[in-house]
């Protein structure tokens, strides 16, 4: 990445209680973003992504999805809330 570069910067949060209008537009922004430079950093409320191994349960392997077919990379390796990392900065270069 160039100094010149732009990069697109977004916060999230998403409720655990997000309807699925909700996730669509969601996976629709980070979809968008991902097609340049981005870093998307907020709570994403994901606890059973274990982001080590990529396992996951059934309600968060969308995001999975997601972000593997995105070319994303998850930066936060240590437990931001309890045992569970659900605060994550995302971005389309694993050098940023």
């Amino acid at each position: 990445m160039d100094r010149n570069d732009r990069v697109t910067i977004g916060v999230c949060y998403r409720s655990q209680a997000a309807s699925e209008n909700e996730l669509s537009e969601l996976f629709r922004v980070i979809t968008r973003a991902s097609q340049d430079n981005a870093l998307i950093m907020g709570d994403f409320n994901y606890p059973k992504i274990n982001w080590d191994t990529l396992e996951c349960d059934s309600s968060s392997m969308a995001f999975r999805e997601l972000l593997l077919d995105s070319y994303l990379f998850q930066h936060v390796k240590q437990p931001t809330r309890l045992d569970n990392i659900l605060d994550l900065v995302i971005s389309s270069n694993a050098n940023m």
